[in-house]
């Protein structure tokens, strides 16, 4: 179980030591190195977010795709076909106005057309233009291109193995996320520590 590896001592003096040929910051390795195996762990997912969002914009440059989240939303709804923007929103975890603003974009760029919600007329449902269909399928061999550049440096069994480990930090924050985003830190505080119980 993860959080008994975490509680390892050994782990606490584990150094990272890039290979030279890297050229790694040693500010950076430095600073990792400096904290505990915890906050390493956090540092470590944040990081490899940012390099993944660095590297898909460089392989979207000259498609008229501005982010990491504009392709999520169109290669959502290319999947389930149509899609009301909260969904999007909830889908993805990103914030109300951030996605919000994003359909926009992709709406007035043609790429997304909105149309009346026959369950409900106040809100609207999202489809693939024509246009939106033929970027995306650029767009997804690209991210295809991209994705295994960025697993390269690692082989699919190592990587693989990890899966189960992130799934379940995954389900056990949506499940707090989704069903108590309006509580003050205190009460999501005491709901983990009632619920961290039963994934250990």
């Amino acid at each position: 179980m993860v959080v008994e590896q975490i509680k390892d001592k050994s782990i606490d003096n584990t150094q990272f030591h890039p290979q030279r040929e890297l050229h790694s910051h040693p500010e950076t390795v430095a600073f990792l190195n400096k904290l505990g195996p915890g906050s390493r762990f956090q540092e470590y997912i944040l990081r490899i977010a940012r390099f993944e969002e660095f590297y898909i914009r460089k392989y979207l440059i000259d498609l008229p795709l501005n982010s990491r989240l504009e392709y999520l939303f169109l290669f959502t709804i290319g999947n389930i076909e149509k899609a009301r923007k909260t969904d999007l929103i909830n889908i993805h975890l990103v914030e109300y106005t951030t996605g919000m603003d994003t359909i926009r974009r992709l709406v007035k760029n043609k790429l997304l057309h909105e149309l009346p919600d026959e369950q409900d007329k106040r809100a609207k449902i999202l489809i693939l233009t024509k246009e939106g269909g033929e970027i995306l399928k650029k767009a997804n061999k690209r991210i295809e291109e991209a994705r295994n550049m960025f697993l390269a440096c690692i082989s699919p069994n190592k990587w693989k193995k990890t899966l189960s480990v992130l799934n379940e930090i995954d389900e056990f924050h949506s499940n707090i996320y989704f069903n108590h985003y309006d509580k003050p830190y205190a009460e999501i505080s005491n709901l983990m520590d009632s619920l961290k119980h039963l994934h250990k």
